[in-house]
């Protein structure tokens, strides 16, 4: 016995592999190539998203420190302004309690004037007996 060649089965082998051929590339290789494709495409969209979100991000971020510069100008602003307003109230109460002080002073030193003149007179008019009660102290002696 030997190899012989038969025509039908090779024909048949060869019919049934153009099938499976055929049904394979239908059922399997297609969907799989359509599944990578659109996977590759969703992975590109996504990167460009990224990218698209980066430069977004980095714009906020421009707004953001834009808004943070301006928040700390107007701070400085205001603070400078209250800096301003409180030591223009510091130096009117200063003032005013200078001139209080001047005028309790100046009164006080009336006062005294005063009262040193009337005790100068009061002297005065005493004058005589103390003279007498100095003599007589002085006779005692």
């Amino acid at each position: 016995m030997g190899i012989s060649l038969n025509l039908e089965l090779m024909i048949l082998v060869f019919c049934l592999f153009i099938i499976c051929i055929f049904l394979l590339n239908k059922w399997l290789y297609k969907p799989i190539l359509e599944f990578m494709d659109a996977r590759e495409n969703m992975i590109k969209n996504d990167l460009e998203n990224a990218n698209n979100n980066d430069s977004e991000i980095n714009k906020i971020q421009s707004q953001i420190n834009d808004i943070l510069n301006e928040a700390k100008k107007e701070a400085n602003s205001i603070k400078e302004k209250a800096t301003i307003q409180a030591k223009a109230n510091y130096e009117k109460k200063i003032q005013e309690l200078k001139d209080s002080n001047d005028k309790d002073l100046s009164s006080f030193l009336q006062a005294m004037q005063k009262e040193k003149e009337e005790l100068k007179n009061s002297l005065l008019t005493q004058m005589p007996e103390f003279q007498k009660i100095l003599s007589n102290k002085l006779k005692q002696i």
